[in-house]
């Protein structure tokens, strides 16, 4: 494993910003060796051991290790941690105007409203552009509410940029743990789906919509978080035709969200 190339005095010399931005560094190259199978259980303690000790250096938070063997834990949670990185130097909270400024006519009420209690639950994502394209569809599909699981909400002005007003019509209810938040849901009657290509996963199409409905779409990098697909009872996915094996979150919950829309209104 490739050792952090500063030492304490070093790197408590540059700014907090500095700071984050070689460690976000370090951490995204140990990440890459994740994703690509070349991390055993011994250079994953190395890292683990080298990562704390940087983290006791600059005084933030220990990095809890992650149960030994479990290789998709181990991305999801280096995955997390150069996310807190990056949020620590407000990284993720600069988008960019990827469009004009659209104005509509939009209605206080639409004629054509259905209620389904459905919900869409949102496992970690990073991108504000596609939390606010999501604001925008689950509005437009009569989705009841969003839960925004590690997820920034419509209180930040990047969310509001793409929702387009759509944000002040949809709900959102924020958690540290959405494992449990759906757990508590599940007691409340509501059925959980996870959208995530996985074994005895059925097309988006084949499956019994039904009322009182929580969908799940995880994060842009590894979907859906072990924790979380462990509550779900039951598992959907979107049928590629292509060469490409996914599709953008936003885009995914598009398709989703309208095809159950259409199912349960007519």
């Amino acid at each position: 494993m490739d050792t952090f190339g500063f030492t304490k005095k070093k790197l408590m010399s540059f700014c907090l910003e500095n700071q984050h931005s070689h460690i976000i560094n370090w951490l995204s190259e140990f990440y890459h060796k994740l994703t690509t199978n070349r991390v055993n259980q011994i250079s994953f303690d190395l890292f683990v051991q080298q990562y704390n000790q940087i983290l006791q250096w600059t005084g933030m938070t220990p990095f809890i290790k992650p149960e030994p063997g479990n290789t998709r834990l181990w991305i999801e949670m280096v995955s997390d941690r150069i996310h807190y990185h990056r949020s620590a130097t407000e990284r993720t909270c600069r988008d960019h105007d990827l469009f004009e400024k659209v104005k509509t006519d939009d209605l206080p009420f639409s004629c054509h409203q259905i209620d389904f209690n459905c919900h869409v639950a949102l496992d970690g994502l990073r991108s504000l552009f596609n939390v606010g394209s999501i604001f925008r569809t689950c509005d437009a599909a009569g989705v009841a509410s969003i839960l925004l699981g590690n997820t920034l909400g419509k209180e930040h002005p990047g969310v509001q940029k793409t929702a387009m007003g759509a944000e002040k019509w949809v709900k959102q209810e924020k958690t540290t743990d959405l494992s449990q938040t759906l757990l508590n849901k599940k007691k409340e009657g509501l059925h959980i789906v996870g959208v995530e290509t996985i074994k005895g996963a059925r097309p988006y199409y084949d499956m019994s919509w039904k009322k009182n409905t929580i969908v799940v779409f995880g994060n842009e990098e590894y979907g859906i978080s072990s924790h979380v697909m462990a509550t779900c009872d039951t598992f959907v996915y979107i049928p590629m035709f292509g060469k490409k094996n996914s599709i953008n979150v936003a885009n995914a919950v598009s398709i989703v969200c309208f095809h159950i829309a259409q199912t349960l209104a007519t």
